[in-house]
């Protein structure tokens, strides 16, 4: 009878180790999502593609000029970089797991103009994440 009683805590104590992990586990997994559409992003100098990640409101910093912008004048700041810096090169240098609904992606970026560190804050809002605000340096 005992061994029944043992049996039957592990199974208890299996499934709610899973079920708090399961939470983590699926944040994890979207935020490399976002990551690698980020990263490919970048190296394809897809300003519409980062874009589609902005929330209606963005902080854009690029190399010495920074603003508060709507998304589609940040995605018109950002197609003119684009259009001025062809990208060879994206590596992701930093990210960091989720908490108080945000997490932070650090890129660097080699173009014809030089290298780059980019900046990427994101925020979890209605299950998605939105860049609240991208600093290219």
């Amino acid at each position: 009878m005992l061994g029944m009683w043992n049996g039957y805590w592990k199974k208890i104590r299996q499934i709610a180790l899973a079920m708090l992990l399961l939470p983590f586990l699926l944040l994890t997994s979207f935020q490399s999502d976002v990551a690698l559409e980020l990263l490919g992003a970048l190296k394809a100098n897809n300003a519409k593609n980062v874009a589609n990640f902005f929330g209606q409101n963005v902080s854009l910093s690029i190399k010495n000029d920074s603003g508060y912008y709507s998304k589609f004048q940040a995605e018109v700041i950002l197609s003119d970089f684009f259009r001025l810096t062809k990208t060879s090169e994206v590596k992701q240098v930093q990210r960091t797991n989720s908490s108080n609904n945000s997490f932070y992606i650090v890129y660097q970026i080699k173009t014809n103009q030089g290298s780059y560190r980019v900046f990427v804050k994101l925020v979890q809002s209605g299950g998605d994440a939105q860049i609240n605000e991208l600093r290219i340096e």
